[in-house]
This record gives structure tokens, C-alpha cells and sequence, in this order.
């Protein structure tokens, strides 16, 4: 049986393909290709792996120190019950200072934040800024 929708597709034709269509898309794409072509900054992405590298190393130490400690115990007090910091905020800065590694918090945070920036600054979607910082 043929409906409506089997009709009007009975009467559709294939549209004809452009003789110059590869050219256009050709010509198209490498334009596009050599104005945005992205550098690759090589220090910056030396500084992402050194980066990661210290934040994988800080992040196993810290949590194989806190789990050595009553360091674990004593975050998931803290984020189980913030009254606490409320209640006996002293108290709280004193048990975290006795069981937190800071220098390892510290190292991590340093090299979380690199690692952000040097992500950011990896590829440059300008071309001629890498070569202009170069040049000058």
C-alpha cells in the first residue's frame, strides 16, 4: 500500500553535485588551516608534565600519610559534621595541623595550579604570537 510519504519520495530527484564542490572544500580547509593553525609551546608543555609528575607524587604521599595517621578520620569528621568548625574552631585547626602533612598539601596545590596554567598555555591558537615573542 502507498501512503502519502512513499508519493512525495517517488518524486524526489538527486540534487546535483557542484563540478568545482572538492576545489571549494579544498581551498576552504587549507585556508582555514594556515590562519588557525595551533603552536605547540614546548615549555609550556615540559612545565605540564613536570607539573603532573609532582601533583601524582604529592597526591599518593598525602593520602598514604593520611592513611597512615588519624588524618583520614579527622577530614571526614570535619566534612561529616561542619558544626564543628563552628562549635570549637581551634580545636579543629589543631587536629588538622597535627595530622596534615601542609608541605605535601602545599606541593600539591602548586602544581595543580601549573599544571591548569601550562594546560591553558600548551596550544596557542595564534600562530604568529609564539613567533612575534620570538622575534622580539
Amino acid at each position: 500500500m502507498i501512503d502519502d510519504v512513499d508519493r512525495l519520495f517517488a518524486r524526489l530527484d538527486h540534487a546535483a553535485v557542484p563540478d568545482d564542490l572538492t576545489a571549494r572544500v579544498l581551498a576552504s580547509t587549507v585556508a582555514r588551516t594556515n590562519t588557525t593553525r595551533g603552536v605547540l609551546a614546548w615549555p609550556w608543555m615540559l612545565a605540564a608534565i613536570v607539573a603532573l609528575g609532582v601533583l601524582t607524587v604529592a597526591g599518593y604521599d598525602l593520602g598514604a600519610s593520611l592513611a597512615t595517621s588519624d588524618g583520614l578520620d579527622v577530614v571526614a569528621a570535619i566534612f561529616s559534621d561542619f558544626s564543628l568548625l563552628t562549635i570549637a574552631p581551634g580545636d579543629v585547626l589543631a587536629a588538622l595541623n597535627e595530622v596534615m602533612p601542609w608541605t605535601l598539601v602545599g606541593a600539591a596545590g602548586v602544581s595543580a595550579a601549573l599544571l591548569i596554567l601550562a594546560a591553558g598555555h600548551v596550544v596557542s591558537h595564534d600562530p604568529t604570537s609564539l613567533r612575534a615573542r620570538r622575534l622580539a
